[in-house]
């Protein structure tokens, strides 16, 4: 999902694209909510048949494919995302909060966050302006799009989310797992897995050495291996690039999913709390917790429109 932060908090946003599983970042994770009216419910996505187990490192294994398998479900839903940002003090005193109201949603095919609203507030008359103005000029790029152009951009999303799979994938043999209990989510029955980096991992993806300096906790739902909760902590500085940014140790990250639809698990809420340094710019500590609401479904042969419910694809004129 399209997340809209500081230059500084961007270091942690980038480490947790990395660890959370992949969502279309729209990725973001109460019990459900009721189904829009614009809503479809679609039937259960079945995952295939396993024998049982209880092996930890097997149920993430296989949380890593349920994963992709609810990519492209996950594709079809638009939501609005309340983001609240605090800017915390060296005496953990709070110097600053922020809260921005977005709706997140996909025309052409590509995810767009449109602020809605500061602080809980309708937003001016002259920030409206340069909302509308932001979208159209975004909508304008889009349907001046070459089929060339537009096959190059699905290649080029084809190709990162591969390469976020096999990120995770290295995840399963970068720890320790430990089943440690079990507890009901959201009403669904998952175990609890704890998660130590292992000494003798190697990983094989670019940034697979920061899976080192992470210990975590997961939970993960018992009837298809979706992720639906999960705790992560920076145990050492994590440092991409010689001057970069650098995530400092204690760093804490959460999200919570919800189940929509019967078919997919999508964010509900994301909060982040911990340090960061970009570059050459002064260390900046935050705390900021994302919720996620409002989800509807579209069909993908249809796009949303601001201010519409929902319109046709235009055909193209004889």
């Amino acid at each position: 999902m399209i997340v809209r932060r500081p230059v500084v908090l961007q270091a942690l946003v980038c480490f947790l694209a990395l660890i959370v599983p992949i969502q279309p970042q729209n990725q973001p994770k109460q019990a459900s909510p009721a189904p829009s009216a614009q809503a479809t419910p679609s039937p259960e996505v079945k995952a295939p048949e396993l024998p049982p187990t209880n092996d930890p490192k097997e149920i993430v294994r296989r949380s890593v494919e349920a994963d992709h398998r609810a990519f492209e479900l996950a594709r079809s839903y638009t939501c609005q995302q309340r983001e609240v940002e605090k800017k915390i003090g060296k005496h953990g005193e709070v110097k600053s909060t922020e809260i921005r109201t977005y709706d997140v949603n996909f025309y052409y095919g590509q995810e767009y966050s449109r602020l809605l609203q500061k602080d809980d507030k309708p937003l001016s008359d002259t920030d409206q302006k340069k909302e509308d103005e932001k979208l159209e000029k975004f909508l304008a790029k889009l349907r001046n799009q070459s089929e060339e152009e537009r096959e190059k951009h699905a290649a080029k999303e084809k190709k990162q989310h591969e390469e976020e799979r096999a990120f995770l994938r290295d995840m399963v043999n970068a720890f320790d797992f430990t089943l440690v209990g079990e507890e009901k989510v959201g009403g669904e029955d998952a175990w609890i897995i704890e998660a130590t980096p292992r000494k003798d991992f190697h990983p094989t993806q670019p940034h697979g050495d920061i899976l080192s300096k992470v210990k975590g906790k997961l939970w993960i739902e018992k009837k298809e291996y979706n992720w639906v909760k999960a705790e992560a902590e920076t145990i050492d500085t994590i440092s991409f690039g010689l001057f970069l940014f650098r995530i400092h140790k204690g760093t804490r990250l959460e999200f919570e999913n919800l189940h929509l639809n019967n078919e997919v698990w999508l964010l509900r809420r994301l909060y982040i709390n911990g340090g960061a340094r970009l570059a050459l710019l002064k260390n900046e500590a935050v705390e900021q917790e994302d919720t996620f609401s409002n989800y509807k479904k579209f069909a993908t042969s249809s796009r949303i429109l601001p201010g519409a419910k929902e319109v046709p694809e235009e055909k193209p004129q004889k």
